[in-house]
């Protein structure tokens, strides 16, 4: 009788609970998705004017992220959430506001779906990446992860939380444990390894959802054997992701298949390959091709003389006239000017160019520009070069400069080691200048090689990352740069015609909104 008396009052506290939380959580016919970003460029108008003072770019990331949102949020099919890190040193910065002032901003910006994670890891950073000797790139992800699983994930009830990069990764297990189905987007393949213990002192409860994680050595039951685990076996961040989100995707295709493959043992751990194997063959792996940004457009874009396709041939001489002299190049129209549009890191795999420079100036009439920032030795090389030879420049990299050189180049250089999508060779596109890029990732499925009698491709494809490999995309670029000026234009107002209409942010949201709908169908249908 007493057990019975229990169980109805267990049952009554259980009803009055769930009650009581329904009327507080804001409910909505719609689907409700949650986007979990450490950065975005922009967001959208009708999410509030205040929202334009949070706005952080690291790198990609943060352009997808904004016209995802910006997409949805035109959709109108979904109650739209976005949670991003409070970089309040940077909000100083755009308004002259108080400290307040901001936490009360992170209040309003709450109801309008905007959550921002107040935290001191956060408060002195002005961009999403930059080193910190106190708060680590791994504290900062669990502090940002801490406000998530342990508020935001109950208190808005998410159908779909969307999750991207390591800095995420311990979400789509906490997400597993109360019943949100999860998106996992890899935008690159680094991680973040920690043990359960630092796990637990961030606050996060790593126990609640601890079957959804995964290790490097891999317990038979951690539950019951915890202790011996708890200090020293370290949960990865990245596999955790993959294993325990619902769907996961790579920014491209060619990408996925790639890792599917084992392409990269070097630099995929183990553990990493195994997850996206198992996902790959569960049907629950895609590439979503990323896009450039609807602001890459050489009609409207700052600090270049616009253009269109009409206007191409004489402003973009104009701009290359432009861009050598702020370069310090000499003034040659006729010269070819090949540009280096990425950061000097071995993925992109700068050391190709760099190290065989010399010996390309000595076969072939060229200038290259450089605006970077990398490796250390490699930018000291470059500051050797340039003193040596008045056909090459190396600037800090600088974004209104970058533009320009897009702008203004005839080439740009994209001999990456592995890819997972890749901007650049997208926006130069746009520009009408064309790419030289190594077959792999999301350089294989943006750019083909050019055929001008077949009037097909939009630039120079080479496969091996080796001397020979560039040689031979330099060599066909220089080789259509000897055609007629006129058969040249033809070949780049196609390109700049064919480019927005390919990729663009629209198609790259259209897809992940499809995954979404799959998602929040398997959960109606109790999948």
């Amino acid at each position: 009788m007493v057990k019975n008396a229990g169980s109805d009052a267990n049952k009554l506290m259980h009803n009055d609970i769930s009650t009581e939380y329904t009327k507080i959580v804001k409910t909505s016919n719609k689907p409700k998705i949650l986007i979990c970003t450490p950065e975005v460029t922009e967001l959208p108008e009708g999410m509030g004017n205040a929202a334009n003072l949070v706005a952080a770019k690291g790198g990609g990331l943060g352009d997808i992220s904004a016209s995802l949102i910006r997409n949805i949020n035109e959709n109108k099919d979904y109650e739209l959430h976005i949670v991003l890190p409070k970089y309040d040193s940077k909000i100083k910065k755009v308004a002259a506001i108080t400290n307040q002032q901001i936490d009360r901003l992170a209040v309003v910006l709450s109801g309008k779906g905007i959550h921002l994670v107040n935290d001191s890891a956060f408060s002195y950073l002005n961009a999403p990446y930059d080193d910190s000797a106190i708060h680590t790139p791994a504290r900062r992800s669990l502090a940002f992860q801490r406000h998530i699983i342990n508020l935001l994930l109950d208190f808005i009830q998410p159908d779909i939380v969307h999750c991207n990069d390591w800095m995420t990764g311990l979400i789509p297990a906490a997400a597993r444990s109360k019943g949100i189905k999860s998106l996992f987007t890899l935008h690159n393949i680094f991680t973040e390894k920690q043990t359960l213990m630092n796990i637990e002192l961030s606050g996060i409860r790593p126990m609640d959802f601890v079957d959804w994680l995964y290790f490097e050595e891999f317990p038979d039951n951690i539950k019951e054997d915890w202790e011996k685990h708890f200090k020293t076996n370290k949960v990865n961040f990245t596999a955790s992701a993959v294993f325990a989100a619902d769907h996961f995707n790579t920014v491209s295709e060619t990408f996925l298949e790639e890792l599917y493959h084992n392409v990269f043992p070097d630099i995929v751990s183990r553990p990493l390959y195994n997850v996206i194997k198992n996902k790959y063959e569960e049907g629950r792996a895609s590439g979503i091709l990323n896009a450039p940004n609807d602001t890459v457009n050489p009609k409207v874009m700052p600090g270049i003389i616009n253009y269109n396709k009409h206007t191409m041939k004489d402003n973009k001489a104009l701009n290359k006239e432009r861009f050598q002299q702020e370069m310090g190049l000499p003034a040659e129209p006729g010269t070819p000017l090949f540009f280096w549009p990425n950061r000097l890191y071995y993925q992109k795999a700068p050391d190709l160019l760099i190290n065989n420079l010399e010996d390309f100036f000595s076969k072939y009439k060229m200038q290259v520009a450089f605006v970077a920032n990398g490796d250390t030795k490699l930018e000291n090389k470059l500051k050797k070069l340039q003193k040596k030879y008045s056909r090459i420049s190396f600037m800090n990299f600088n974004e209104k400069l970058s533009n320009l050189g897009k702008a203004a180049a005839d080439f740009i250089l994209m001999p990456s080691r592995y890819e997972p999508c890749g901007l650049p060779q997208m926006e130069v596109l746009r520009f009408g200048t064309f790419p030289i890029v190594r077959s792999t990732g999301g350089l294989k499925d943006t750019i083909t090689h050019l055929d001008v009698e077949k009037n097909i491709g939009n630039g120079f494809v080479f496969k091996i990352a080796d001397k020979a490999g560039l040689e031979f995309g330099i060599k066909e670029a220089l080789k259509f740069y000897k055609l007629p000026l006129e058969t040249r234009i033809k070949q780049m107002q196609r390109i700049m015609n064919e480019s927005k209409r390919k990729f663009n942010l629209k198609n790259t949201a259209d897809k992940y909104m499809q995954v979404y709908d799959k998602l929040i169908k398997e959960k109606r249908d109790g999948k």
